[in-house]
């Protein structure tokens, strides 16, 4: 448990972008760069002072924390200039150069003196906890394992097998998309209703070991496309599962689509029970019908 007071203090933009295309109060667009501290990384293909404009993806600390920059590290990624909300809207090129910039800063915060923990999110849509709509990344720096990923971890080095590779045999109809060396299913136990997993379609343990930033882009931008399109519904979590930094151990990376179909209550709360509402083929099923042409 993080107690982060500073949560608090976050502005919530739930409005439409604007008619001409941009929201002149959103902090995360061009020209409003003096709304956010110092940004960490920038593409500036056109050359530019830093913390100007001209940028195509930028990263800056996040200015309401869920860490104290002394306890860790707390970034926002903003994917695109362009004021659009949800991952489907950014083009193939800007997809691919968003996935680029968070791998660049997840190995960042890998190399923290502190030895730090990265886990990379991105919450799109208010119901799925985003306070600013303009479409960006999260990254925190742990100043600890989290107990998910640790579970995992200890799931993977307990197994006969590598589980992700074994779930991806065995998919058959949760089989979503295959292509451009990357794998997407709906898991056999699905973290919440209506989730579609990407992975390599070989055994990589991380991002360094292997990520092609374009291909990863399209398929995220593609399959959360057709979730909409399936399921009326656009709010979503996508977070990356990868080897700790600096481990030998056995591990298969994968990023998580959730789009959010229904409400945690008192059972996933409380208990930790997920009662899923579509079973794993039918959501799988439903997103084949709505696939959208190579």
């Amino acid at each position: 448990m993080l107690v982060a007071p500073a949560r608090a203090g976050r502005p919530h933009d739930v409005a439409a972008a604007a008619p001409g295309g941009g929201a002149p109060a959103c902090p995360f667009c061009p020209g409003n760069e003096g709304e956010t501290p110092p940004e960490t990384m920038a593409v500036r293909p056109e050359g530019g002072e830093a913390n100007g404009g001209g940028w195509l993806v930028r990263a800056v600390p996040n200015k309401f924390p869920a860490l104290a920059p002394d306890e860790g590290v707390h970034e926002v990624i903003v994917n695109t200039p362009r004021h659009v909300t949800r991952l489907a809207e950014l083009t193939g090129e800007e997809a691919g150069r968003a996935v680029a910039a968070w791998a660049e800063r997840v190995a960042a915060v890998a190399r923290d003196p502190r030895g730090l923990r990265p886990f990379l999110f991105l919450n799109q849509g208010a119901a799925a906890g985003a306070s600013l709509q303009h479409s960006h990344a999260q990254l925190v720096g742990l100043p600890f394992d989290p107990p998910r990923l640790v579970a995992r971890e200890r799931a993977f080095a307990a197994a006969p097998a590598c589980p992700v590779c074994a779930d991806i045999a065995s998919a058959g109809v949760r089989l979503v998309a295959e292509g451009e060396g990357l794998v997407a299913w709906c898991p056999e136990v699905p973290p919440l209703s209506g989730t579609v997993r990407i992975a390599p379609a070989r055994h990589v343990p991380d991002w360094e070991s292997w990520l092609e930033p374009a291909a990863l882009g399209r398929c995220l931008r593609d399959r959360m496309a057709e979730v909409e399109r399936a399921f009326g519904e656009s709010a979503a979590n996508l977070w990356l599962h990868q080897r700790r930094p600096g481990s030998d151990g056995d591990f298969h990376w994968h990023v998580d689509a959730v789009p959010r179909l229904g409400t945690l209550a008192g059972l996933e709360l409380g208990a930790g029970v997920i009662a899923a509402t579509r079973s794993p083929a039918e959501v799988a099923a439903r997103l084949r019908e709505v696939a959208l042409p190579a």
